[in-house]
C-alpha cells in the first residue's frame, strides 16, 4: 500500500471537514469526482480515487452524528426516480450472482460491479443530500470550481511540453490503476494532448464537458448569470477541452450546441464562433496542429481509437445474442458504447431499467421546471441546464464509452435528480398559486455550513 502526497492531504481534508462543516465535505466529493487520475492510496494496481475516501468520511460523520441525511425534503418524483435506480441496482446485482453461479466468480467482474453500485450509492446519497436549496448552490459552486482547477491544470500541462518543463505528473496522475498512465500522449509530433487530473484525454473532456454543458445552459437563458464567476469558468473549460485533441469533447461539444440552438441560436453561433477562434489560433501556433487535428478527426475513421472502440462492437452483440435478457453480467464487456455495454453485461432487462430511470430523471426535471419558472428562483435555468449536461454526457457515452468507474458522472445525475425537489421546496412557498403539489419530509430541515 502506497500512500500519494495528494492522498496525505485529502484523508486529512476528509477528517477536518467531517468534524467541521458537512457542507464542505459535500462539496469536495463534487469537486474531486473527475480525478480519475488521481489516487489517495495505490493497492498493487488499484488506486483508491479522492471521491471514495470522501465518500467514506461524509458516511462515518453521518452514522456517527445520526444526521444522515435529516435534511432533505423530497418530491414524489424524486422517490420513483430513487425507486427506478434501486431497481437497476438490483437488476445488476442479480445479473452478477446469476452468472457467477453459471460461469464461475470472475474477479474483474466484481471489482467492476463494485465500481458500479459505488456510482449508484454516491447518486442515491448526493441527489438527497442537496435536495436542500442552499447544499445546492454550494453543490455547483464545487462543481464550477472543479472544472476551472482541471482547466488550468490541463493548459498547466500543455505549458510545460511546449515550455520544455517537467510535467510534475505524481501530484495528479499518480493513480497506479489500470490505464491511467495514459495521460502523456502527443496528437501528432510536437502536439501534446491534454488530460489534466484524469487518466486520459477523453476522460477528461468528458467531465469537463459536464460543467461545460451545464454552466453555458445557466449563461445562455438566465442574463443575471452573466458575471465573471460564470462566464470564464464556461470559457475556460470549454477552451481547455477545444484544445485537448480528443474527439470525444468535439462530439460533446457539437451536441451541446444542437441543444442550445433550440433555445437560444444565437448564443450557439456564438459558441461555435468562438470554438473556431481557438481552434484557428491553435491552428495557426503549433506548426504540427494539422496533422494533429486529421488524426483526431477525419484520421480516425482509419486509424486510431475509433477503429479500436469499433470492434469492439460486434462482440458486445454476440454476446447479447447469446444470454438477450440478463446478459453476461457486469464487467463480462468493454465494448467503447453505452448501448452495447448495457446489452452485453445486463441484457434487456438492465439496458431498459437504465434507460428508464434516466427517462424519469428528464421528465421529472422537465416537469418541476416548467411547473415552477415563475417562481423567481433560478433553479429552473438549473434545471434545463442539467437536462443539457446529462443528455451531453449519455451522446458522448454511445461512442467513446461510458466511463462508469469516473465519480463525475453519478454527481451530475445526482443533480439532475435533486433539482426538482429544490423546485418542490420554493413550490412550498406558493402552495396557494400551485395546488396539489406534494413531498416527503424524512427528517426536519436543518440548515448547516
Amino acid at each position: 500500500m502506497e500512500l500519494t502526497l495528494v492522498g496525505g492531504f485529502v484523508i486529512a481534508l476528509g477528517l477536518m471537514l467531517s468534524m467541521l462543516s458537512h457542507q464542505r465535505l459535500l462539496q469536495s466529493i463534487v469537486f474531486f469526482s473527475s480525478f480519475s487520475g488521481t489516487a489517495v492510496l495505490n493497492f498493487g494496481d488499484y488506486g483508491m480515487a479522492p471521491d471514495v475516501v470522501l465518500l467514506s468520511f461524509l458516511l462515518l460523520a453521518g452514522l456517527l452524528s445520526g444526521r444522515m441525511l435529516d435534511s432533505a425534503q423530497l418530491s414524489k418524483d424524486h422517490l420513483i426516480v430513487g425507486f427506478l435506480i434501486l431497481v437497476f441496482a438490483a437488476i445488476v446485482v442479480l445479473s452478477f450472482l446469476f452468472n457467477s453461479a453459471v460461469h464461475g466468480l470472475v474477479s474483474i467482474q466484481v471489482t467492476q460491479t463494485a465500481y458500479l453500485l459505488f456510482g449508484i450509492c454516491l447518486t442515491l446519497v448526493l441527489s438527497i443530500e442537496f435536495s436542500t436549496l442552499e447544499r445546492l448552490e454550494a453543490g455547483i459552486a464545487a462543481l464550477r470550481a472543479g472544472a476551472t482547477f482541471i482547466s488550468l491544470w490541463g493548459l498547466f500541462q500543455a505549458v510545460c511540453y511546449y515550455a520544455g518543463m517537467i510535467y510534475p505528473a505524481f501530484l495528479f496522475n499518480n493513480s497506479k490503476s489500470h490505464f491511467a498512465d495514459m495521460y502523456d500522449q502527443r496528437a501528432a509530433e510536437g502536439v501534446v494532448r491534454i488530460a489534466s487530473v484524469a487518466t486520459e484525454p477523453s476522460f477528461m473532456a468528458m467531465s469537463l464537458m459536464i460543467f461545460g454543458s451545464f454552466g453555458a445552459t445557466v449563461v445562455a437563458l438566465d442574463p443575471r448569470r452573466r458575471t465573471t464567476s460564470w462566464i470564464l469558468p464556461v470559457v475556460l473549460t470549454l477552451a481547455t477541452v477545444a484544445l485537448s485533441t480528443a474527439s470525444t469533447g468535439y462530439f460533446g461539444i457539437a451536441v451541446l450546441g444542437l441543444l442550445l440552438a433550440r433555445r437560444r441560436p444565437m448564443f450557439a453561433l456564438t459558441m461555435f464562433a468562438f470554438m473556431a477562434v481557438i481552434g484557428g489560433i491553435w491552428l495557426a501556433s503549433v506548426p504540427t496542429a494539422w496533422d494533429a487535428f486529421y488524426n483526431m478527426t477525419l484520421g480516425k475513421f482509419t486509424a486510431g481509437s475509433y477503429v479500436e472502440r469499433s470492434t469492439t462492437i460486434a462482440p458486445a452483440m454476440e454476446m447479447f445474442a447469446r444470454q438477450p435478457w440478463f446478459g453476461f453480467g457486469w464487467g463480462a464487456d468493454f465494448s467503447y458504447s453505452i448501448v452495447t455495454l448495457m446489452l452485453a453485461n445486463l441484457g434487456l432487462v438492465g439496458s431498459f431499467s437504465f434507460l428508464f430511470a434516466v427517462i424519469a430523471t428528464l421528465v421529472a426535471s422537465a416537469h418541476a421546471r416548467k411547473r415552477f419558472q415563475t417562481s423567481g428562483s433560478n433553479l429552473a435555468v438549473y434545471a434545463e441546464a442539467a437536462e443539457n449536461a446529462l443528455l451531453v454526457y449519455l451522446a458522448a457515452s454511445m461512442v467513446s464509452g461510458f466511463k462508469y468507474v469516473v465519480a463525475d458522472f453519478w454527481c451530475l445525475w445526482a443533480f439532475a435528480v435533486a433539482i426538482p425537489s429544490c423546485l418542490v421546496c420554493i413550490g412550498d412557498e406558493i402552495r396557494s398559486a400551485v395546488p396539489g403539489l406534494g413531498t416527503w419530509r424524512p427528517g426536519s430541515i436543518a440548515r448547516d455550513a
